[in-house]
């Protein structure tokens, strides 16, 4: 699953499953990647990682996702930065822990401008470069709450993953005569820093859940985002991936 020469951003990729897919489109021959992130230490820690142990060249953008005109600086910096882009991952995301009762309509539209708007404007910066191209590649990081709700937390969070996997249907059918896929990826539970913050029961039910006993690696995850952006699925499109090890089976 070779990508030699792409160029790709990843956003939300200063930890977690984002700094594990930049690492894995590094291994598999990525030109450039753009580290898209707010977190400008975690991203510098990527991207020093990045280019210690793979080719790959690393390009740190400070990114709100939620935030148009920061987005469409972070895809101009791309371009003028390595000419193209080839490849997009949409990662960035949050998950707050907040009961039904706690919800606010601020902190419902809190996460659905990063996790769901976030992905609409990153989606809509890219194409023009990516139809100009003829060629493109869109991943988004859904979630197995798009189809359960949100297991543990705050409601508008399953109902944002959801919004991106209707975005993805859209973009898939509107763009594949230009030689552009998009295809979703619904985790089950990844060991990340956002499931550590749920606590330690909860990653325990999460384990249980899996017909493996435990939650899956972030290069796990990022190994599915590599097929989905090689030359190994030119016939996958508007698909949803479900990497969960059994914890929802559709």
């Amino acid at each position: 699953m070779d990508i030699s020469g792409k160029v790709a951003i990843v956003t939300g990729a200063a930890s977690g499953i984002g700094r594990a897919v930049a690492q894995v489109l590094g291994e598999a021959g990525a030109a450039g990647i753009v580290i898209a992130d707010i977190d400008l230490a975690g991203a510098n820690e990527t991207r020093e990682r990045l280019e210690a142990e793979t080719p790959a060249q690393g390009l740190v953008v400070e990114t709100n996702v939620a935030d148009e005109d920061q987005v469409n600086a972070m895809v101009e910096k791309t371009v003028a930065r390595f000419s193209r882009v080839d490849i997009l991952v949409i990662n960035a995301g949050i998950c707050p822990m907040v009961p039904w009762d706690d919800t606010t309509l601020e902190s419902w539209n809190r996460i659905l401008e990063i996790n769901l708007t976030g992905a609409y404007l990153c989606s809509k910066a890219v194409l023009p470069h990516m139809r100009h191209n003829k060629f493109g590649r869109l991943v988004f990081i859904s979630s197995a709450g798009a189809f359960m709700g949100s297991v543990t937390g705050h409601v508008a969070y399953g109902a944002s993953k959801a919004g991106m996997i209707a975005l993805m249907k859209v973009l898939a059918k509107e763009f594949a005569v230009e030689g552009i896929l998009a295809n979703a990826i619904a985790p089950g539970s990844i060991d990340t820093p956002i499931t550590d913050s749920f606590g330690v029961d909860a990653k325990r039910r999460f384990a249980e859940a899996s017909s493996l006993g435990r939650q899956g690696t972030p290069r796990e995850l990022a190994d599915a985002v590599l097929f989905l952006v090689s030359d190994r699925s030119t016939y996958v499109n508007g698909a949803t991936l479900h990497v969960n090890a059994g914890s929802l089976l559709v």
